[in-house]
């Protein structure tokens, strides 16, 4: 019995050096859900090559390493957002009224209504007014109505949207809503919401700089703080609804950002 318990302590030992000595120490199957890696085309901030995440995968890992960490994978591209809200450009003439010809870096988006209720009053025809100079020195970056959104401006550019010299004026991308008969306001508001996401991307604003027009007091104007969007604000001023509009908006960031 001595004899065969020593042989047998022999061989375990022997194994224990094999095992300790090899040069590839074994690996172990370590399963981490939602685990997966980067396509190789990661796609530039623009260019698609996201995916969404796949089922759990295996992951091996070597005795002492650690897990590769859980990627969050985005949904959709920016340029796949960029694509569903339908944006057109249709600059106003670079020497009219409405230019400022003000170098911007935005830190805000500013969302208004048009509050112009005339039959036809859609995106395009709110263009050929800021072209034709029918407002005045007034203009902003784009008017979104239920199929498209219309660009004015270059967004580096200053519009002149919010409160004359002031924060809003500097430093906001404008987006006005429209509200003229037969359009859909909630596709409006859908559509204006996923290009206020796809704006933060590009500019790395973040959502909680996607303003009411409300925030921007107006000098010389009683009240100062104007109620626009005027069918997002409670009572004249951001409440529950804006709050609902913003929720919206961040759920388009994060399908673009994956956070």
């Amino acid at each position: 019995m001595k004899n065969r318990s020593l042989w047998f302590s022999l061989v375990g030992v022997g194994v224990a050096l094999f095992v300790a000595c090899s040069a590839d120490p074994p690996v172990v199957d370590a399963r981490v859900p939602n685990v997966s890696a980067w396509p190789e085309d990661d796609g530039q901030v623009f260019g698609g090559g996201y995916e969404t995440i796949s089922a759990a995968q295996p992951v091996f890992v070597r005795p002492g390493e650690y897990p590769p960490p859980i990627v969050e994978r985005p949904e959709k591209s920016p340029s796949a957002m960029y694509r569903e809200v339908n944006v057109k450009r249709d600059y106003m003439p670079y020497g009219s009224r409405g230019r400022s010809r003000r170098r911007m870096s935005p830190r805000y988006v500013t969302i208004h209504s048009t509050q112009n209720w005339s039959r036809g009053a859609d995106a395009w025809r709110h263009s050929l007014a800021l072209k034709r100079g029918a407002l005045g020195r007034i203009s902003w970056h784009y008017t979104v109505d239920e199929y498209r959104a219309v660009q004015h401006l270059p967004t580096t550019e200053q519009g002149n949207h919010a409160d004359h010299n002031g924060p809003g004026n500097r430093t906001s991308i404008g987006i006005e809503m429209c509200e003229h008969p037969g359009n859909s306001r909630s596709q409006t508001m859908e559509r204006t919401a996923k290009l206020a996401a796809w704006l933060c991307v590009k500019h790395d604003i973040p959502v909680r700089n996607v303003v009411p027009h409300y925030k921007w007091p107006r000098w010389g104007k009683n009240p100062p703080n104007k109620n626009c969007p005027h069918f997002l604000m409670t009572n004249g001023r951001p409440g529950s609804k804006w709050r609902g509009f913003v929720k919206v908006v961040e759920r388009y960031h994060q399908q673009m950002t994956g956070r």
